[in-house]
């Protein structure tokens, strides 16, 4: 830990990009998906090469959709994705953890009474459903504010819903700090003029993440910067 002797504090606000950043949702929503196709008679399989592709398309009703006029197939892309959050829900009742990393930056976080956002464009559901799975791991109060669908104007990589948790937050973008775990998220955050730190999830290894100001897992140095020397 960098103590306040030898640092100081760089941000006002934390702000964690996605349900993604929290937990390792990958696998959890592949096999979801896979399970509401089968639900609707579909016999669509995802594998995970095929899914880390998909998931360049922001949005799981918007991907199944995409996925759909790919196959010249005619669906109901509304009640599949429904299915779909179903089938999450169950994947999750067993409970998930924190990615590595996210537990100690949201206590330093607190510590320096630093802001805390989870700043997510999924499905209000989606959201609710991790948060709820987290159980002890993280209580949701810790957020100063939580984002969803229904808070963007537009989805990532738009820079709406970082703009929105700005406002909430009533914090300046260069006093926040956003760690994302996609490229496209990575995108929404450093449009809207945020340092970003990208903590790359399952199938986002190989991938670029534009205008970053580091890739890997987040430290608690993050927060803080070097005090300046005479």
């Amino acid at each position: 830990m960098v103590s306040s002797g030898e640092s100081v504090l760089r941000y006002s606000a934390l702000l964690l990009g996605s349900i993604g950043v929290l937990v390792d949702t990958f696998d959890l929503q592949r096999r979801a998906f896979n399970a509401a196709f089968a639900a609707n008679d579909l016999d669509w399989a995802w594998s995970t090469e095929e899914y880390a592709e998909l998931s360049r398309v922001i949005g799981g009703h918007a991907r199944i959709q995409h996925y759909a006029d790919s196959m010249d197939h005619e669906v109901d892309a509304s009640a599949i994705y429904d299915s779909k959050i179903d089938a999450f829900g169950t994947a999750l009742e067993g409970g998930v953890s924190l990615r590595p990393g996210i537990s100690d930056l949201i206590a330093e976080a607190r510590r320096c009474d630093v802001k805390i956002a989870c700043v997510s464009a999924e499905d209000k559901r989606q959201v609710a459903l991790i948060l709820r799975a987290l159980g002890r791991d993280l209580d949701p109060s810790v957020f100063d504010y939580i984002g969803d669908g229904s808070k963007a104007a537009r989805p990532k990589p738009e820079p709406a819903i970082y703009r929105d948790a700005l406002r909430a937050l009533n914090v300046d973008a260069g006093a926040a700090l956003a760690i994302e775990d996609t490229p496209e998220g990575a995108a929404s955050a450093v449009d809207a003029g945020i340092d970003t730190f990208a903590y790359p999830g399952p199938g986002m290894e190989d991938r670029t993440f534009e205008g970053v100001i580091g890739v890997g897992t987040p430290s608690l140095d993050l927060l803080h910067s070097a005090e300046p020397t005479a």
